[in-house]
């Protein structure tokens, strides 16, 4: 008896069927030095794991698109930022970018995801039992303030009448307060993450201090809704808080108001 072949059209969808489905990229752009958030030597860093976690989780491999980072005397600076990574494709997404204000003139080009955590300049000082931004020229009479040079901390110093000194680096800021060069500092609070110091944490940032972090997409991007849910779901299941411990992450709750120009100028008003 003469076995007949399968028609050509059925051998065609059993091939097919047969070959496994290649899993989509998801494409994060990171710094190369950036800890809390990445590290490249490493592989590791808040964000990285989290959306190494997140891209498990959506089925999709995750890939890292390391980046230079900024040039130095920056820390919240869009220069810090790889949008144009992001606009020309090389990346899906760009994690950690501090509010609309950081997109500028792309505003329009990127929709950035709800935000995820918060960040802001803190106090690093020995604890206090209360510490409010008014009351800071008070506590320091008479003693310095380090701030790290050319940072948004330095001008808010400056601003509020602060007796500041300058440094080039988060580090040297807080060894100032270690060996006693300095009474307090002004520092962004993932540089203290990073150097794995405590801020003050009875202070209260003000709002000209304060930033959400959101993951930036291509605007229209239909991986948008997906990373929306998926960052909302590792919220619920303690991922995020977990990582954010892991790493130093002191704010995983978005602030209610945030910087903006009119919040920086107020940041002078009443502290001196």
């Amino acid at each position: 008896m003469t076995r007949m072949a399968p028609p050509a059209g059925v051998l065609s969808i059993l091939l097919w069927a047969a070959v496994p489905v290649q899993a989509e990229d998801l494409r994060v752009c990171l710094l190369e030095d950036d800890l809390p958030r990445a590290h490249r030597a490493n592989a590791s860093g808040f964000d990285h794991d989290l959306f190494r976690e997140a891209a498990n989780r959506l089925g999709r491999n995750f890939v890292p698109v390391w980046r230079p980072n900024a040039p130095p005397y920056s820390e919240i600076d869009d220069t810090d930022l790889p949008f144009d990574e992001l606009l020309d494709g090389v990346c899906d997404l760009v994690p950690s970018v501090p509010g609309q204000l950081a997109l500028g003139r792309l505003a329009a080009a990127i929709d950035l995801s709800p935000p995820y955590y918060a960040a802001a300049f803190e106090i690093y000082m020995p604890p206090m039992d209360r510490l409010e931004w008014t009351a800071l020229p008070e506590v320091a009479a008479g003693h310095r303030v380090a701030v790290r040079l050319q940072s948004l901390g330095h001008f808010a110093a400056e601003w509020a009448g602060l007796d500041w000194t300058s440094l080039p680096t988060a580090a040297d800021v807080a060894a100032a307060v270690d060996d006693g060069r300095a009474t307090a500092a002004l520092i962004w609070g993932p540089a203290l993450g990073r150097l794995q110091k405590e801020p003050v944490r009875v202070f209260e940032p003000p709002p000209g201090l304060r930033f959400n972090e959101h993951a930036a997409m291509r605007s229209g991007d239909s991986l948008a809704p997906e990373i929306e849910q998926m960052l909302e779901e590792l919220r619920r299941d303690g991922t995020l808080q977990r990582l954010a411990d892991r790493y130093g992450i002191f704010r995983t709750e978005p602030f209610p108001t945030v910087s903006s120009p009119a919040a920086i100028r107020a940041l002078g008003e009443g502290a001196q």
